[in-house]
Order: structure tokens, then C-alpha cells, then sequence
């Protein structure tokens, strides 16, 4: 029997040191993601529930833009002149069915959908930020006022996951994209 109880124990041992080897996995590759020092997010985890986010924005993205431009100018009247498409002579539901009308709110929400979507490859958003803002000599000013309208309506997208970490990523990009603008138009509005 004690033949037979050592060749039990021998066997158990070998398992044992088996088991006590160290295993190598794999790395994630989203734990070696870093952020660009030139974005204004200390961690990855804001960029990736920044994105997340955003994603609920993009699935009904164009009436999302109109409704915040209209809810802007409503709001801002001294803007009305630089959007043809608004009339106020014409009924909100018009003046939201009009061509020009959605393009003109698209490329506001356009430059932060580009933002949001190359937020990994900086020096493509900074490109947009530089493309937007060098076009339109108002848009530093328009972005300063609009802040409200905009992140009113995320918190309405959003609903509950519009939590204060939520909003505190949001206003991160959005002081982002108006931050790196007028440094691309030399701090003038």
C-alpha cells in the first residue's frame, strides 16, 4: 500500500507544478491605449464613454442639429443673418424641412462628429477644427453661445446616461474643438 499511496502522491505533486507555472495571456490591446497629451482627457475611459455616448447623438443626428440651431437662433436672434434658411416668416416645422436649413445645423454637428470619431487620431480632428474655423469667420463666436442649447439637448438624447461624468467629458470636447479653433484663426472672433 505504500507503494501505491507514494505514486499518488508523486502524481498530485507534478499537477501542482503544473498549476503553480505562470500562464501568459495575451495584453489587451485597450489596456496599452493612451490618450494624446493634445486632448484634454486624462483616460481612455473618457474617450471610450465619450464615444459611446455620442453614438445615441449620431442615430438621429440630423434633426438632433436642426432642433439645436433652431432652439439656438431662437434663442440668439443676432445669429439669424448669418442662416439664410432661417425665416421667421416661415413655421419651425418649414424652416426645419429646408435643404439649407439642415445643412447649415449639419456642419456644426458635422465638425463634432469628426472630432468625436478621430479623437485617436488627433491630427485629423485638429485638421477639421482648422477646416471649420477658417471658413467661417463667426463660428468661434456662435460655438461660445451655443453651449447651452447644445448640451441641453445631449442631456435630452441622452436621458438617465447623461450622468455628471457624462456631461463633464461633453464639455471637455466641447472646450476642445473652441479651444483649438481660435488658435487656428489666432484667438480672433
Amino acid at each position: 500500500m505504500g507503494a501505491l499511496k507514494s505514486k499518488f502522491k508523486g502524481s498530485k505533486s507534478k499537477s501542482n507544478q503544473k498549476a503553480k507555472q505562470k500562464i501568459h495571456l495575451p495584453e489587451s490591446s485597450s489596456a496599452k491605449k493612451t490618450v494624446d497629451p493634445r486632448l484634454p482627457f486624462q483616460t481612455y475611459r473618457q474617450v471610450f464613454s465619450l464615444r459611446n455616448a455620442w453614438k445615441a447623438v449620431t442615430r438621429s443626428m440630423e434633426e438632433t442639429a436642426k432642433e439645436n440651431l433652431m432652439r439656438f437662433l431662437k434663442k440668439h436672434q443676432q445669429y439669424a443673418e448669418y442662416f439664410p434658411s432661417y425665416d421667421t416668416n416661415k413655421s419651425e416645422e418649414d424652416i426645419k424641412d429646408s435643404f439649407e436649413f439642415e445643412n447649415d445645423a449639419m456642419e456644426i454637428f458635422g465638425l463634432f462628429d469628426d472630432v468625436v470619431n478621430n479623437l485617436e487620431e488627433v491630427d485629423k480632428a485638429l485638421v477639421e477644427i482648422s477646416h471649420v474655423f477658417s471658413t467661417n469667420e463667426k463660428i468661434s463666436e456662435l460655438l461660445k453661445d451655443m453651449d447651452p442649447t447644445f448640451m441641453g439637448l445631449l442631456s435630452e438624447i441622452l436621458g438617465d446616461r447623461f450622468t455628471e461624468t457624462t456631461e463633464e467629458n461633453f464639455r471637455l470636447l466641447y472646450d476642445f474643438v473652441l479651444t483649438e479653433g481660435e488658435k487656428c484663426i489666432g484667438g480672433k472672433s
